[in-house]
């Protein structure tokens, strides 16, 4: 048995192998470098979208999961020279490269740097300027409007845009939220608007809940009326297709009849030809 190992059997406390593995032969892979970043932070940072706030609570959490927070936060100083860290280290900065897109690695990525220092050039890239950026943002989000969108998705996309005003120091209130959404929201739920305005103390998800719940029904509305329409549309084609009774009877009754006119127009024929034979008969015998 090894000095090192004795003094960890005698202690009862874990340690991880060095680097290497002199006795094994074999390269050490650290437990950190197995884990698989999307795993545990499903989006990926972009530069021209909005999502660094969600993006950066997910990537917190997962440092603070395994009890790496000190090295993004500054908590603890680098210990350059201290293998064990900077393998760790590489480990967490390996995270972030797997976390967010090619341009923004363009911007912040610099030759032998530790993840804190990774960690605080993706913040200031987002959160540089944010006087100008909040001034445009803002005129963003009080001009909103829902147009052809549904109730959800406006409400998302208002959402959204309340998250970024907050990471550049503009937060939005909740009453804010739901005044800007009566005033965008489509004119055909004027009557929703006006019972969600007069509801005291509502909240940006219930009044949004409602607005959603009135689309709902009048889009079930509109199915029914359509359908009612085919349906009366169908019966006035078929009616209008169907025979009269003033119409001529059908060709097999037509074969029948043709003989029997045949026939009584020929009788008309022998009355009115004998009658007229005898009168001139009784003519000719008064002369006489």
């Amino acid at each position: 048995m090894s000095t090192s190992s004795a003094t960890s059997a005698s202690s009862g406390a874990p340690t991880m192998p060095a680097a290497t593995d002199t006795s094994a032969g074999a390269l050490f892979l650290h437990p950190y470098a197995t884990i698989f970043v999307k795993s545990h932070v499903p989006l990926e940072l972009e530069l021209h979208s909005a999502n660094y706030g969600k993006w950066s609570a997910f990537f917190k959490a997962m440092c603070g999961k395994f009890g790496l927070l000190h090295h993004i936060d500054g908590s603890v100083p680098p210990r350059r020279t201290d293998p064990a860290w900077e393998q760790i280290d590489c480990c967490v900065r390996m995270w972030l490269y797997g976390s967010v897109s090619q341009d923004v690695l363009d911007f912040t990525m610099a030759e032998n740097q530790t993840a804190r220092e990774l960690w605080v050039a993706i913040s200031n890239k987002f959160q540089a300027n944010k006087a100008p950026r909040a001034i445009f943002l803002s005129e963003d989000f009080h001009s909103m409007t829902q147009g052809d969108l549904s109730v959800m998705d406006f409400g998302k996309k208002m959402k959204l845009a309340a998250d970024v005003l907050r990471e550049v120091g503009h937060p939005v209130a909740e009453p804010t939220l739901v005044l800007n959404l009566l005033r965008g929201i489509h004119p055909k739920f004027s009557n929703t608007k006006d019972i969600v305005a007069g509801t005291k103390d509502i909240t940006f998800d219930e009044a949004l809940n409602q607005f959603a719940l009135k689309e709902l029904r009048m889009a079930n509305e509109a199915k029914v009326l359509s359908s009612t329409a085919l349906v009366a549309a169908t019966k006035g084609y078929g009616s209008s297709c169907r025979p009269s009774s003033s119409t001529a009877p059908p060709p097999q009754q037509q074969h029948l009849q043709l003989p029997q006119q045949q026939q009584q127009q020929r009788r008309r024929r022998k009355k009115g030809g004998n009658g007229s034979g005898g009168a001139q008969q009784q003519q000719y015998q008064q002369q006489q």
